[in-house]
C-alpha cells in the first residue's frame, strides 16, 4: 500500500440513517482506510447527524477523518460538489449511502489510479441486488435484444458505453478492466478532475442521469482515459428509503433524460434524434407490453398513464429543456 494516493470518500444522504451506518462500517473494515469520509446531510431534519456521532470514535481509531456538514437540500449533484470543496484526498471516491464496499475497494482503485497515470476516473464492479433473477436465462436475453433493439438501456459482456438515445450498455459480467465511456454514481476521479469540471445542479434530488452528465463531460474531455475494473466490488442495495412518489419519479426520469440527451449526448446528429425518438417510443412499447404480459393489476396502469404525462411535460417544455431551465419541473421537488 506504500505511495498509493490518499483517498477522500464523499457520501451525500438523505433520510437513509440505517443504510448509512450500514455503509460506515463497511468503510470501517476497509484494508485501505480513507484519508477522510466526508457526509453530507441533504435530510430536512439532519438524521445523519446522529449517526455520525455514534462513529465518529470509530474512524479516529483506524486514522480516518469522519466530517459531517449540513447540505442545501438541492440534491446529489449540488451535495457532491459541496464534498469536493471540503475534501483534501488525491482522489475522490463518490458513494451511495444504501451501497457496501468490498473489503479492498478503496485499496484497490487507489491502487489502479497510481499504477495507471493516464487514468482520470475509475470504476468498481457494481452488483445490484434488485436484479430479478427469477425470469429465468432465456427471458432475460430476450428481454435485453428487446432493449437493445428499441435503443434503451442494455447488459452486455465488458461493456459499458453510452448509446446515441442517451442510453447505456452496462456490463452484466465484467472480467477484466475495460476502457469505459461513462462512469456510475460509485466512482473515483483524480481530484484534479475538479478544477475544471462539477456535478451539475439542474438536476435535483437523487439526479436521474447526473452520475452520466458528468461521467460523459469528463470522457470527451479526457477520451480513453476512464476505466472499470473488475476485481473491487460493491453492492447496491437499491434502498427504498426515501424515494419520490411514483409521479415524480417518472417525470423526474423523462424530463432529465431529455436534459442530458440534448446537453451532451446530441451534438446536432440526426442520427442521434432518430435513435432518441426511437427509445422513448420503445419506452412505451416495453412499459404496456410488461403491463400485459406479466397482467399487472389496474392500479399499475397509472404509471403508464404518467409515463405519457411526462412526454407530454417534456415536449411541451422543450424549449426550456434546450435552454437548460428546469424550473418548469424543479418546483415541483420539494425540499
Amino acid at each position: 500500500m506504500n505511495n498509493l494516493l490518499r483517498v477522500s470518500v464523499i457520501v451525500p444522504t438523505r433520510d437513509r440513517p440505517r443504510d448509512l451506518a450500514d455503509l460506515l462500517l463497511t468503510i470501517i473494515n476497509q484494508t485501505y482506510p480513507p484519508l477522510e469520509v466526508i457526509i453530507v446531510d441533504d435530510s430536512p431534519g439532519g438524521s445523519a447527524k446522529q449517526v455520525v456521532d455514534s462513529f465518529s470514535s470509530k474512524f479516529k481509531f483506524i486514522n480516518c477523518r469522519l466530517k459531517y456538514v449540513k447540505g442545501s437540500g438541492d440534491g446529489l449533484p449540488a451535495a457532491r460538489n459541496l464534498g469536493v470543496k471540503l475534501s483534501n484526498g488525491d482522489a475522490i471516491l463518490f458513494l451511495d449511502d444504501d451501497t457496501l464496499l468490498g473489503r479492498n475497494v478503496i485499496g484497490a482503485l487507489a491502487t489502479f489510479l497510481r499504477d495507471n497515470p493516464v487514468a482520470v476516473g475509475v470504476q468498481p464492479n457494481i452488483f445490484s441486488l434488485t436484479k430479478n433473477r427469477s425470469k429465468g436465462e432465456l427471458a432475460e436475453k430476450f428481454e435485453n435484444a428487446v432493449y437493445k433493439a428499441l435503443m434503451l438501456a442494455y447488459r452486455e459482456k465488458n461493456n459499458l458505453t453510452i448509446r446515441r438515445s442517451g442510453a447505456s450498455v452496462f456490463p452484466n459480467n465484467l472480467t477484466k478492466v475495460i476502457s469505459v465511456q461513462r462512469l456510475s454514481g460509485c466512482c473515483c476521479y483524480r481530484h484534479e478532475v475538479f478544477s475544471e469540471l462539477s456535478f451539475d445542479t439542474n438536476l435535483k434530488r437523487w439526479g436521474f442521469m447526473e452520475d452520466l452528465d458528468f461521467s460523459y463531460r469528463v470522457y470527451k474531455k479526457y477520451p480513453g482515459h476512464l476505466y472499470a475494473i473488475p476485481y473491487a466490488k460493491i453492492i447496491h442495495k437499491a434502498s427504498g428509503e426515501a424515494r419520490l412518489p411514483t409521479r415524480l419519479s417518472i417525470y423526474m426520469t423523462t424530463i432529465y433524460w431529455f436534459y442530458v440527451f440534448f446537453k451532451d449526448v446530441f451534438e446536432a446528429s440526426m442520427l442521434n434524434l432518430i435513435a432518441f425518438l426511437w427509445a422513448l417510443t420503445g419506452n412505451l412499447v416495453t412499459n404496456v407490453g410488461g403491463l400485459i404480459i406479466k397482467r399487472k393489476p389496474k392500479r399499475e396502469w397509472w404509471g403508464l398513464i404518467y409515463l405519457l404525462g411526462s412526454y407530454a411535460t417534456a415536449f411541451r417544455n422543450l424549449k426550456n429543456i434546450l435552454m437548460q431551465r428546469l424550473e418548469f419541473f424543479n418546483k415541483n421537488l420539494n425540499r
